[in-house]
């Protein structure tokens, strides 16, 4: 029966039989099994060695009564012993997986195994699934059978049965996302397995923390274009986090196809990555709209909540503009190919090129996005219950940071072409500078945005800026950015043409181009 079962299984995806084969001896199941039954073990023994006796003068499960000096709090140690197994099991299932799969790509890699298993005829998403579920095959077994454990503490408990079925959904929505996130991360170049880990048990920690911190409170800001996603109706927040998790993987996957069958090639198109920011930005509209609904307090200065839920989009957009950045980024030798292209196009083609072309520099595209993302929100501005002074202060903050955005995929790119190995190093180190060296200036001056609002505006605090100056130090600092995306521009295009031109000449030679 079990020769068969391979048989099927190796007829849909081959690749995960022969994970299978590899990990699925009978060694590592029985120290699979064993770990975790020894786990569960230890859990249990742990709170049960916690339970008071009845004339114990202390406890942390005490009721203290006149009558008796402990009284067995067992509602609150049943709530403890499935608190645990809640935050255990995803913990190790993500966590660990994450790990297996990056060290298991990054050996494969430095072995040249994967560029056989890239020739081989079978698809990419096949390979990738064979991956991804035959891997950490192990750990799922583990988990596995810790799971009932997990059931019975939560019916002990009484935890109703659709929440403990939600979450073994979220459980496996959690693997699917950064599981693939794992993938991406190691075709990428990211081959330090701990580092990927680390991340992701942060991360993990994190959303795991606020779902279980906003259970049972009543927040206003806790929605989604009014649905509510606090309160007691843990049904709309687990069903919104697999909303969430089925969105991202897809766009991680659409990054696992491109970089699986080509190395070379950008995470996303420039066509893709314009749909995922309005994709992405529609959530964070989704998650300030509450505002709108709630009562505006004349006590705060200005337009305080609609400023701080624009600043909260703002510092989001800044991580994925980066994030962009480094997608879209197209390799050296691919940039100077281009340019030798571009040195002799129409300057139409080379627009049209820098917009929607694979190949072409990526600062276009990004202030593209950002456009995008200003259109997003412009219209949700214009409803602020502000004066329209406000709402021109908001406008202005969002084409400041429309410029940050393209002034440092202009510096990356910029960095991106000079002729250092470690040119990524360089290119991340200069967007940082850039970004930190007016906070860190913030920061010595130790003033707030009342006092010198002008400097504010010079960083990616400038919407905190924006609250408290005229229109004329604004126009200055307008100019001023434009000033240096323009220099920036003029740089870069600079860079391109006597790239194009020694191109063409090494080419014209029959001289290798560098």
């Amino acid at each position: 029966m079990t020769s068969r079962l391979m048989d099927y299984l190796g007829e849909w995806n081959p690749q995960f039989v022969r994970e299978l084969k590899g990990r699925l001896i009978s060694r590592n199941v029985t120290l699979a099994v064993g770990l975790s039954l020894l786990a569960q073990l230890v859990i249990f023994l742990a709170f049960i060695s916690q339970i008071p006796s009845p004339d114990a003068p202390y406890g942390s499960y005490c009721i203290y009564q006149d009558t008796n000096p402990c009284v067995i709090n067992w509602t609150q140690w049943k709530e403890d012993l499935h608190q645990v197994f809640y935050w255990v099991l995803p913990l190790v299932l993500v966590c660990g997986g994450v790990y297996m799969l990056i060290a298991d790509l990054a050996r494969e890699e430095q072995r040249g195994t994967l560029n056989f298993i890239r020739v081989s005829p079978q698809s990419s998403q096949s390979i990738l699934i064979g991956k991804l579920l035959g891997v950490p095959v192990l750990l799922y077994l583990a988990v596995a059978i810790a799971l009932p454990s997990y059931a019975a503490t939560a019916i002990v408990a009484q935890i109703p049965l659709l929440e403990v079925w939600s979450f073994y959904v979220i459980l496996a929505a959690l693997c699917a996302v950064f599981y693939s996130a794992a993938a991406l991360f190691t075709l990428m170049g990211g081959h330090q397995a701990l580092v990927g880990a680390g991340i992701t048990l942060m991360m993990l920690f994190w959303l795991m923390h606020q779902e279980w911190y906003s259970y049972g409170k009543n927040w206003v800001s806790h929605q989604w274009f009014g649905l509510s996603l606090n309160g007691d109706n843990l049904f709309n927040v687990r069903l919104f986090a697999l909303v969430n998790g089925a969105i991202w993987t897809y766009w991680i996957w659409q990054g696992l196809h491109r970089r699986f069958r080509n190395p070379a090639a950008t995470v996303i198109s420039k066509k893709q990555s314009y749909a995922l920011v309005f994709c992405v930005n529609v959530l964070f509209l989704g998650l300030v709209t509450s505002y709108l609904g709630s009562e505006y307090d004349p006590k705060l200065s200005g337009a305080y909540l609609w400023f701080d839920s624009l600043r909260f989009i703002a510092n989001l957009n800044l991580f994925l503009f980066l994030g962009l950045i480094a997608a879209l980024s197209p390799p050296r030798q691919t940039l100077l190919d281009w340019a030798r292209y571009a040195h002799q196009a129409r300057p139409q083609a080379v627009l049209q090129d820098l917009i929607w072309g694979e190949k072409s520099p990526a600062p276009v595209a990004i202030a593209t996005g950002a456009t995008i993302t200003a259109l997003v929100f412009i219209p949700w501005v214009l409803l602020w219950p502000v004066g329209m002074l406000s709402k021109l202060q908001a406008i202005a903050a969002i084409g400041f940071y429309i410029i940050l955005a393209s002034i440092y995929a202009v510096l990356a790119q910029i960095m991106l072409l000079i002729k250092s190995k470690k040119r990524a190093l360089w290119a991340t180190g200069v967007v940082a500078a850039a970004i930190g060296l007016p906070l860190l200036t913030l920061a010595l001056l130790g003033g707030q945005a009342e006092t010198i609002p002008e400097l504010y505006l010079l960083s990616i605090l400038s919407l905190s800026g924006l609250e408290y100056v005229t229109t004329t130090p604004i126009f200055m600092a307008f100019l001023g950015h434009l000033a240096m995306l323009a220099g920036l521009s003029l740089k870069l295009r600079q860079q391109l043409n006597r790239a194009g031109e020694s191109a063409t000449k090494a080419l014209l030679m029959g001289r290798k181009v560098s």
